[in-house]
């Protein structure tokens, strides 16, 4: 027989003074609107849609943003946005010169390139 207690982690819990300074300049610096232009690489034309609730207690937001709209946003929206990448993997075989000679371990992918799936570029560059 063999018995199993399972438990809550306790954190660090910072002191609520100290909580609620943090998390409101956290909230100012996420909430500065910032105008500029969306761009969604994967499909040109289309609309990307997405839920976002960054703070606890926070209503869930749900944003549609099409393809080369010009909009303001949030810049905590705009971070999550411009970290947005997907990865591009190349099998050892079918690298150019090495063709043949790398073979990679267990059949995963010796190498890959990350590409970003949308964009959220700012009027000041534009």
């Amino acid at each position: 027989m063999q018995v199993k207690e399972m438990t809550r982690k306790t954190g660090r819990k910072m002191p609520a003074e100290t909580y609620t300074a943090e998390l409101k300049k956290m909230r100012t610096e996420h909430e500065k609107l910032k105008k500029g232009m969306f761009e969604f690489v994967d499909a040109k034309g289309g609309w990307f849609d997405f839920a976002n609730r960054t703070f606890p207690g926070e209503p869930t937001k749900v944003f549609r943003l099409t393809h080369g709209e010009i909009c303001e946003l949030p810049m905590g929206i705009i971070k999550v946005l411009n970290n947005t990448k997907r990865k591009i993997r190349s099998i050892g075989l079918n690298n150019g010169a090495n063709r043949g000679n790398e073979l990679p371990d267990r059949g995963l992918p010796s190498t890959y390139t990350v590409e970003s799936r949308v964009r959220f570029i700012p009027m000041d560059v534009l």
